[in-house]
């Protein structure tokens, strides 16, 4: 890999620092993506910073081909084309408020090398640390994960959406949701998320080689939270942390659904069209009192 010429382990360390304001209009928002009616003098749901920082809010100049911003400025060059977002650990330490002034601290926590199935692949670990009015109010440990491009296809590889798999046992709830590209879209502009897979279909099938519109990663977590927090409408959720498996698609079929694992602990998943987990994630809880 190219790290023989740059030297990755240089980017370890690096801090950048944004600074907002707690929209409750973006909020509200959210909440009418999840199918909720919109409250903007409420809280911002727990995973709600992810509306605020977009690393994609740059001048168009300094996008790459796929919609991201270009590598080897804050983030390191990785020799790597192809970007995913393969989890996150977040602890929830205080609400967010509307109106509040929120800063968030980012700083390049790791960066490891690997030889995947696929080939090489490189984890970037960041440690995003934000606060509202000067208080602590959630810490963020997001994993991206690089690969490289494979050959373009000879032609599209687009296929029809999976067929719907049975409602699945042994889970205390399930509910069932079904992303089109609306969603898709609305997403991507709560978030300014100008990453192609998500809307570009002709890019995402000819040229990443997907079968279809990717479905956002933290979309599925957050839809997956969503559903936990309205079967668990009494506790307060104070952790959540996901690992992504394998990529979802515009109009498929996915089960969220979730059971406890002990007091304050419960297992939570996404599970795909066919069946398999493709988000397998842990929430933890506490008293609301």
């Amino acid at each position: 890999m190219s790290s023989d010429i740059v030297d990755l382990q240089e980017w370890v360390g690096k801090t950048t620092v944004a600074e907002g304001v707690a929209s409750g209009e973006r909020s509200a928002r959210l909440a009418s993506l999840l199918g909720h009616e919109g409250d903007p003098t409420a809280p911002l749901h727990p995973l709600g910073h992810w509306l605020h920082f977009s690393e994609d809010d740059v001048p168009m100049s300094e996008l790459g081909a796929d919609g991201h911003v270009k590598l080897g400025g804050f983030m390191p060059p990785v020799p790597l084309s192809r970007r995913m977002w393969a989890g996150s650990e977040l602890t929830f330490h205080a609400p967010i408020l509307p109106g509040q002034t929120i800063l968030r601290t980012t700083t390049i926590e790791s960066i490891t090398e690997k030889i995947g199935s696929t080939g090489p692949l490189c984890f970037v670990v960041l440690l995003h640390e934000v606060s509202a009015d000067g208080v602590l109010a959630t810490t963020d440990r997001h994993t991206i994960v690089y690969r490289e491009a494979t050959s373009k296809p000879a032609g599209s590889s687009a296929g029809p959406p999976r067929p719907d798999s049975p409602e699945p046992e042994g889970w205390d709830w399930v509910e069932n949701v079904r992303p089109n590209e609306v969603m898709l879209f609305r997403y991507s502009a709560l978030t300014f998320n100008s990453h192609r897979i998500h809307y570009d279909y002709p890019y995402v099938t000819e040229v990443e080689g997907y079968p279809g519109l990717v479905t956002h990663g933290p979309l599925t977590a957050t839809l997956l939270l969503d559903a936990f927090m309205t079967n668990h409408p009494d506790v307060r959720v104070t952790g959540f942390r996901f690992i992504a498996k394998s990529p979802l698609f515009a109009n498929e079929q996915i089960h969220l659904v979730g059971r406890p694992l002990e007091a304050g602990a419960h297992e939570a998943a996404a599970l795909a069209a066919d069946g398999k987990v493709a988000i397998a994630a842990q929430v933890t809880t506490g008293s609301n009192n």
